[in-house]
């Protein structure tokens, strides 16, 4: 009897053992989320949550003002947020909807646009002017060469035809031919 008695205590103990974490578990179950997506302001300094629960342990903290990337809500008021895989729940009061100035944003985009085309303009503008520079270096330069040449030509012709003029004439030529320069004078 004793045996019986100390097996049905055995039993009873496995029993009520496999019976709490199964009650543990199903307090443990994790919020149903819908998908959201978007990216909301912190109205002000919040912390967000490991789990739904204000008595929860904080995994992340934003300030006031700051983005904050919503994946998800739950049906019991709590965003489900994300910053830098880590995973958190926030009050949805703590959060709102971020406002887009749609019309700023466009005339911002126009702005931006013109400001674009006028620097592709300019851009362009300085390509024509220096390649019009380049070209007119080396014309210039084909010039300077060109007189250059001409110059050391002429001067060397001039020296060739001087000495055959010279090789012709004998010495006596050449002192009359001073001679008669000087008479004539």
């Amino acid at each position: 009897m004793k045996k019986m008695l100390f097996m049905l205590a055995m039993v009873l103990c496995l029993g009520g053992m496999a019976v709490l974490p199964v009650r543990a578990e199903e307090g443990e179950q994790e919020a149903e989320v819908t998908e959201l997506n978007q990216i909301m302001v912190a109205d002000e300094a919040v912390e967000a949550k490991e789990k739904p629960d204000l008595n929860s342990k904080t995994v992340i903290t934003y300030e006031g003002g700051k983005h904050v990337f919503v994946i998800g809500e739950t049906a019991d008021g709590w965003y489900k947020v994300s910053y830098q895989d880590k995973e958190g729940y926030v009050p949805k009061a703590a959060l709102a909807d971020q406002e887009l100035d749609v019309e700023g944003l466009n005339q911002e985009f126009q702005e931006s646009e013109t400001e674009g085309k006028m620097v592709i303009e300019e851009v362009e503008r300085n390509r024509k002017e220096a390649k019009r520079s380049k070209i007119w270096g080396i014309v210039i330069v084909l010039l300077v060469v060109g007189i250059f040449a001409t110059g050391i030509i002429s001067a060397s012709g001039l020296e060739k035809e001087k000495k055959k003029s010279n090789a012709d004439q004998s010495p006596d030529q050449e002192k009359g031919s001073i001679i008669d320069l000087d008479e004539e004078e």
